[in-house]
């Protein structure tokens, strides 16, 4: 039980758990958030900036000539993952948690917890809650060096691909880009992703196995629209419908509560969409000061950041939905 004002032997409590969970508290967050960084490929040991290449090349066999000759083609395109340095200092109060139970059973800070402190119990609670931020950051943040949230730390997918637009790099004469032409309804949504992004999209990029990242209602209306379209169809057989009508099963429809209210969708692989951090370097990054009588201090830090692996149509296609 916390008592009201903070002794020494609590604070001290405090900072001993800070040492011996460290780990626990600055993997926390990573873990809680892979609701969503589960569906990108994540790299550890990343401060600053990594160079992911892509290599493309033309080279042809023709019919037989004896003086033929030619020259090589190979194009290697880099994007960069760069991971921003963040920080969270926040104060709290033991007391408001002295009636606060964490179940011993809590799937993210796993088995390891029943063998913690009613401190550390407190501290993983607090951990834990910045992941919901950091999931929201890789898709939908842009970097403001001076902001005071987690969606200010890194640019996220969405405004990446935002970006490009701009730029034209991604766009419909690239092929990368694709506005659907008739609006979402839960009446259609089955035959508009079929005819308006499965039928429309690069033959290469159809053949992989890719991923469609979107708001929920989306998804939603797809199960809605094939319910209703295909109750004759015997494989009809369940609510949800993971995958889209005519992807030979390639493209899994992925609704995720962060995109929620977004009219552009991402379509691409895992494997392109990357994510990085370093909270698994020797520096100590947790810290408990006190504040005043009441009050304690939890620090922490880490690194973010995101990124394409790849533009190319073959590997991305941004889809947006009608006005």
């Amino acid at each position: 039980m916390a008592q009201i004002i903070i002794s020494e032997s609590e604070l001290e409590d405090y900072k001993k758990t800070a040492v011996k969970w460290g780990t626990t508290l600055l993997d926390l967050p990573v873990r809680t958030a892979m609701d969503v960084l589960k569906y990108m490929y994540g790299v550890n040991k990343l401060r600053g900036k990594q160079k992911l290449p892509s290599v493309s090349a033309d080279s042809q066999i023709a019919p037989f000539k004896k003086n033929r000759s030619g020259s090589a083609q190979v194009n290697i395109a880099f994007r960069e993952l760069e991971t921003f340095l963040g920080n969270s200092v926040e104060e709290f109060a033991p007391v408001d948690y002295a009636a606060y139970t964490m179940g011993y059973d809590d799937p993210i800070a796993g088995e390891a917890i029943k063998g913690a402190s009613t401190t550390a119990l407190v501290l993983f609670q607090l951990a834990k809650a910045r992941g919901q931020h950091i999931a929201e950051a890789v898709l939908l943040g842009v970097r403001n060096p001076n902001g005071d949230r987690t969606i200010d730390l890194c640019d996220g997918l969405l405004t990446i691909a935002g970006k490009e637009i701009t730029a034209e790099k991604i766009s419909a004469a690239a092929g990368n880009y694709f506005k659907l032409q008739n609006q979402m309804t839960f009446a259609n949504a089955c035959d508009l992703l079929k005819e308006e992004v499965v039928f429309r999209i690069n033959p290469f990029l159809r053949a992989q196995n890719n991923l469609l990242l979107c708001d929920p209602l989306v998804a939603d209306m797809y199960n809605e629209s094939y319910l209703a379209t295909h109750q004759a169809v015997s494989y009809n057989d369940a609510y949800n419908q993971p995958y889209l009508e005519g992807s030979n099963r390639k493209i899994t429809i992925v609704g995720l509560p962060e995109l929620a209210g977004q009219k552009r969708m991402i379509l691409t692989q895992k494997e392109n969409m990357w994510w990085g951090t370093d909270n698994a370097n020797d520096e100590k990054a947790v810290d408990i000061m006190r504040k005043d009588h009441y009050t304690l201090s939890f620090a922490t830090n880490m690194w973010l950041g995101a990124q394409f692996r790849s533009i190319d149509p073959r590997c991305l296609a941004i889809i947006e939905l009608a006005d």
